[in-house]
């Protein structure tokens, strides 16, 4: 087949891909696209051009065709970074190779005026360019099947290969003739294999286009999925995921007659980190804890974020005894570590094990319930759901014991008072009373402990205890406690309940049996 016949066959292919990558482009406003389909176009232009040299300046069209093939294949490259947003998308050195190219083409056309310098010239910096391609393809093409980036980097090293054969020809001193659309063997050689790369290459693009578009679209259904599952602050499971998760690891439970344990965590004063530091900083610290219990926890072990500054971690193949010792491996390292500038962070941890007859319901009240008492107990512990605590958590009344008297009327009333408003709520508590009936004998009990602080501190004041400023601080402490419990079930946060077992276990019978018996004795020598 003569050279121009070849010549008008690779332009209706470039014609061909040029339209198709046009349409492209237009049809999805890829930058990437449009540059590949002016890229088409030119090569179209630079081998029009070369066809039609009789009929304009010799030397203008063979300058300006060879600046629209180099950009062609230059333009590879540039396309495909633009795909896989390689930034910067046309390097520096781009602009170097164009000038070296043009300042070395100009000396062929000028100074030498050889058609065999000419020659290898052209492959030379097509060589160049090529390896630009395969450099673009392997840091843009990662996520690419295997298959694809074997298919890309074939056609670019087979291209590499096919004008290095040319160089060698040329070299070799195989008849070139005057210009490149001469009939002879080298002529149609080059314009042979330029019909079959020129399909090569427009096919890779579109198969790299519309891998691209997949590898995108996969990204985002990823990304999708992680949004439904996961947490985005922590990156743990969400409540969504446990509810899918529950009844597996259930029935799972039963097939195989396997344990199951439940345990909840809650960050202590947690409000403060925000407070005094802000919500970045509390971000920060949430997103800390998450990475703590993430590296502790066992393979088929599940951690969620429950909501807030709570936690859920699903612990198969475990009893409450396993249950409340990696519940207490998770409190020590949370409690160690130095989490924002040095501030210390504790945990509160709750334990329920699935027994068979209770639902799904009972079992997260029941570690809901340890969690309550872990808190309302002094914080930073585990505690644990078991037979015992299957009954109301208190069943019998408080009984004024003559022991507990110090001697001095005004304390002891009041300390008895304390009595009395607790066992008005232990009745209703024992009555199942509403939260709106248990509320306001709630803030009747903490009306009283404020008021008996001070009290009692005038008291001691007056018979010099030297305990003073240590007493008054665990009150201050205590009072500080209750007003921010109290604030939490106003912003139904916590239950009432868990206000009451604090109020009664910490601050009127716990605090009376341990701090206050100390100064007992100062006040009876008076």
């Amino acid at each position: 087949m003569d050279t121009k016949t070849l010549s008008f066959t690779i332009v209706l292919v470039g014609s061909a891909l040029a339209l198709l990558s046009i349409i492209l482009a237009v049809y999805r406003k890829e930058r990437g696209l449009t540059i590949y389909s002016i890229g088409f176009i030119s090569a179209v232009g630079g081998f029009l051009l070369l066809m039609t040299q009789p009929e304009f300046s010799f030397r203008a069209g063979v300058i300006l065709a060879n600046v629209l093939l180099m950009f062609f294949h230059l333009n590879l490259a540039w396309g495909l970074r633009t795909c896989f947003r390689i930034r910067p998308y046309w390097p520096v050195r781009f602009w170097f190779y164009s000038a070296a190219w043009g300042a070395t083409f100009l000396a062929a056309i000028w100074i030498l005026d050889s058609y065999t310098f000419r020659a290898v010239l052209a492959s030379s910096f097509i060589i160049l360019f090529s390896f630009e391609f395969l450099l673009a393809l392997r840091q843009g093409a990662r996520e690419l099947p295997a298959v694809l980036r074997r298919a890309g980097y074939a056609v670019a090293l087979s291209f590499i290969g096919f004008h290095t054969v040319r160089i060698g020809l040329i070299l070799a001193g195989a008849r070139t003739g005057s210009n490149l659309m001469d009939d002879n063997f080298l002529n149609a050689f080059t314009f042979s294999f330029s019909v079959f790369f020129s399909v090569l290459w427009g096919g890779l693009i579109l198969i790299l286009d519309a891998a691209n578009i997949l590898s995108k679209l996969e990204r985002k259904n990823r990304a999708l999925s992680d949004l439904a599952t996961s947490d985005e602050l922590t990156g743990l499971f969400n409540r969504h995921m446990l509810e899918t998760g529950i009844p597996s690891e259930m029935e799972r439970a039963v097939r195989y007659r396997t344990p199951l344990s439940l345990i909840l965590f809650d960050l202590d004063h947690f409000k403060r980190v925000n407070d005094d530091l802000g919500h970045e900083a509390g971000d920060a610290v949430l997103k800390r804890a998450a990475a703590i219990a993430r590296n502790l926890i066992r393979e088929p072990d599940s951690l969620y974020r429950w909501g807030g500054e709570e936690f859920l971690l699903m612990a198969p193949h475990t009893a409450l005894a396993g249950g409340v010792a990696l519940a207490e491996k998770l409190r020590q390292a949370i409690a160690s570590d130095s989490f924002i500038g040095g501030r210390p962070v504790t945990a509160s941890f709750g334990v329920a094990e699935w027994r068979l007859q209770d639902s799904r319901e009972e079992w997260f009240k029941q570690a809901d319930q340890a969690l309550y008492r872990a808190k309302n107990s002094g914080r930073d512990r585990v505690v644990s759901f078991g037979n015992e605590d299957a009954m109301p958590m208190a069943t019998v009344k408080l009984e004024w014991r003559r022991e507990w008297e110090s001697g001095n009327r005004l304390v002891d009333d009041g300390h008895r008072r304390l009595w009395e408003l607790s066992n008005e709520l232990l009745d209703l508590s024992l009555s199942k009373g509403t939260a709106e009936e248990i509320k306001p004998h709630l803030d009747a009990l903490l009306a009283h402990v404020v008021q008996h602080f001070k009290e009692e501190e005038n008291i001691l004041a007056e018979v010099d205890y030297p305990e003073l400023k240590a007493h008054a601080r665990l009150h201050e402490d205590l009072a500080r406690e209750a007003q921010e419990m109290k604030s939490e079930v106003e912003r139904g946060e916590i239950n009432p309940m868990a206000f009451f077992d604090f109020l009664v276990s910490r601050v009127v019978f716990g605090h009376i049996l341990h701090a206050d018996l100390l100064f007992f004795p100062c006040l009876r020598r008076r």
